[in-house]
């Protein structure tokens, strides 16, 4: 007899080396950037009129000041490609690139990024107090209706991501994911990511 779990879903998590180093000179560069290229929109606010979270507009990538982190990025986003076994006729990199700044009490809502293939979230200032990342299980409609033991698991159908400054993680755009009330006093800074490529197809002649 055999027992295996088929149709797994990969993710990829890394982390900056030594990114202490660089760490308050990036959030300097862009906590500016809530003022001068804030998202329209995305004015997000609780039941008591409070602010959830603030956001920039996703096209950070194209800064200067934060091309050590596209250059971070783009390399591990081309690894992670290779490892789901994506077309090798394409080059991915980071199309879209923006910064979420989440206060005390704010939370990320549960969405998810398709049909990007790849999403992702760079940690510049978080960690479990101000709210790890949690994927959902896309089965959990179906598996819903099992009998599993919730006293293993009380959080069945999600997966929790531990987070700490300078950590990277990338999963399938169609995956969705949220994060709960930031806990702390501190803000919760971190840098949300789409990445891919664009492709024009053209018949044969």
């Amino acid at each position: 007899m055999s027992v295996r779990d088929i149709f797994p879903v990969k993710i990829y998590e890394t982390e900056f080396e030594n990114f202490t180093e660089i760490q308050q000179d990036l959030k300097n560069k862009i906590k500016p950037l809530f003022e001068t290229n804030t998202a329209s929109g995305n004015d997000y606010f609780d039941k008591d009129g409070q602010p959830i979270f603030a956001r920039t507009n996703p096209n950070i990538q194209n800064n200067p000041d934060l091309q050590i982190l596209k250059d971070f990025i783009n390399h591990h986003v081309k690894l992670y490609w290779q490892a789901c076994s994506y077309t090798s006729k394409v080059d991915p990199y980071v199309m879209q690139m923006w910064a979420n700044d989440v206060p005390p009490g704010g939370f990320t809502p549960a969405h998810n990024h398709n049909p990007v293939p790849i999403a992702g979230v760079f940690y510049i200032d978080a960690d479990e107090h101000q709210g790890n990342l949690y994927l959902e299980d896309p089965l959990e409609i179906v598996k819903g209706k099992m009998p599993y033991d919730f006293l293993e698991k009380p959080y069945l159908y999600t997966e929790t991501i531990t987070v700490k400054p300078g950590k990277l993680v990338l999963f399938p755009g169609w995956l969705r994911h949220h994060v709960r009330s930031n806990r702390a006093t501190e803000n919760r800074i971190v840098i949300g990511l789409n990445a891919g490529a664009f492709v024009e197809f053209k018949p044969e002649p």
